[in-house]
């Protein structure tokens, strides 16, 4: 079993949406580029070879228009979710991570960091202070749909088409480094 403990800087987390939208939608985005480059060009035909006659030439001009913004939206979408992903990361608070990388299954824990503020009258009396808000999640190899990849600054674990943990280098020992990979190749992820 290896265990780790880690956090995510902003900087890691937009690089690895990036991987994440290249995994899963790059494709589906050259596929519509496709499409909209070419009704682009037909609507431009339509408009220079109307011979100004009737409704076609202004049906090919908004046409024309209409599949270039469709085309550069369809570049731009990507780096306007990043920057509303960057924009509410830096609104929370700060979490840590562990990891438990087993035989059957991954297991990773989110901790919430939650800023000491003003104690009420009621904790103090007690002597309590505020537990930091945990979750974790469990995800079976034999089940889930995972797959990984690794770049030369961190490990990138995607879960489905829907979710993404990602295990900065920075964060790991060599050993940690050179487990997590065999690992990864070993279960085939």
């Amino acid at each position: 079993m290896i265990k780790i403990e880690y956090d995510n800087t902003i900087e890691e987390i937009e690089t690895a949406f990036m991987l994440f939208w290249s995994r899963y939608s790059l494709t589906r985005t050259f596929l519509f580029s496709v499409v909209f480059a070419i009704s682009a060009g037909l609507f431009v035909n339509m408009a220079v070879n109307s011979g100004g006659s009737g409704i076609t030439m202004p049906i090919g001009g908004i046409g024309t228009g209409l599949s270039l913004a469709l085309l550069a939206n369809l570049w731009l979408k990507p780096r306007r979710a990043k920057k509303k992903l960057s924009q509410a990361l830096s609104l929370m608070g700060e979490e840590r991570y562990s990891a438990e990388f087993g035989e059957r299954q991954i297991e990773i824990q989110t901790i919430a960091v939650v800023e000491p503020s003003e104690p009420d009258s009621e904790q103090e009396d007690s002597g309590e202070s505020a537990e930091p808000e945990r979750s974790t999640s469990t995800y079976n190899i034999a089940t889930e749909e995972l797959y990984s990849r690794e770049t030369p600054l961190m490990f990138v674990l995607f879960v489905n088409r829907g979710l993404i943990y990602l295990f900065p280098k920075r964060c790991l020992s060599e050993q940690q480094i050179a487990q997590l990979r065999e690992y990864f190749v070993a279960k085939n992820i």
